[in-house]
């Protein structure tokens, strides 16, 4: 008997949350709510806010909760290896819904941040993303490097102009992430940047966007005025000299600008 009314107020409290989602949205609900929601179909007929309190203890927020690997989510007491399994493979089914579409036209810096944000923003080691476009501003091409056990990824400077003249591509975003949560560039992001953008200029190839995520933010190099022009390869080599000495002047001031 005593069993049946619990079940009758876990089911009460059940229906009430999904009453909630349906008329106000997931967003609606307090980060134990909506774990307890979700947990709902994997752990069947038991309360599921212990267990949605006990996952946020351990591990300190929703989306570590999601980042955390199975075998550490099943350790929580009252969790399922479905319940876990689900709670894991949710970052990839946002990516995977953003993505899903016909490959977007990247022809802006907001354009760029969502794809970019959706492929790499929410990883916890440095990843880089070299998307290669045609002159439509779609993706023909795109290459993910990681840091791996270093702090920072490496930007290949030659790899990718070789990657651009392979692919015919007309121009190259580049896009990395900070896991710690800042997203403005260091002096040798931009340092970095500017000259893969000469490198890129002698194959005719524009580097439309350096862009640096972390979670859901975003900073556009291009929009903050830290991409330099490449310098112009035509007229006599004196020209071209003085060309590189005023880039050159442009990049020592971005450097301090950064310091």
């Amino acid at each position: 008997m005593f069993e049946k009314e619990m079940d009758n107020i876990h089911d009460g409290h059940r229906a009430r949350l999904r009453t909630r989602v349906e008329k106000y949205g997931l967003q609606s609900l307090e980060d134990h709510e909506k774990l307890e929601y979700l947990l709902f179909a994997f752990v069947p007929r038991r309360d599921t806010n212990p267990i949605a309190h006990e996952l946020l203890k351990t591990f300190g927020s929703f989306r570590r909760v999601c980042d955390a690997d199975p075998a550490q989510l099943i350790s929580v007491k009252g969790m399922t290896e479905n319940a876990a399994l689900f709670l894991h493979s949710l970052p990839d089914v946002v990516s995977a819904y953003l993505l899903s579409e016909k490959e977007p036209k990247l022809d802006g810096p907001i354009a760029c941040a969502e794809y970019i944000i959706a492929s790499i923003g929410w990883e916890n080691e440095e990843h880089l993303i070299v998307l290669y476009l045609n002159d439509g501003c779609r993706v023909v091409k795109k290459e993910e490097f990681t840091s791996g056990k270093n702090r920072s990824v490496t930007i290949d400077r030659d790899k990718i102009v070789a990657g651009a003249v392979k692919s015919g591509a007309k121009y190259v975003v580049l896009g990395h992430n900070h896991p710690n949560g800042a997203i403005e560039p260091s002096a040798a992001d931009v340092d970095a940047t500017n000259r893969i953008v000469q490198a890129l200029g002698v194959v005719n190839v524009s580097l439309g966007d350096h862009i640096i995520v972390s979670g859901g933010e975003y900073y556009s190099m291009k929009v903050h005025g830290d991409i330099v022009d490449p310098v112009d390869l035509s007229g006599s080599v004196y020209q071209f000299a003085e060309k590189l000495v005023r880039r050159e002047n442009d990049l020592n001031r971005l450097r301090l600008l950064k310091k």
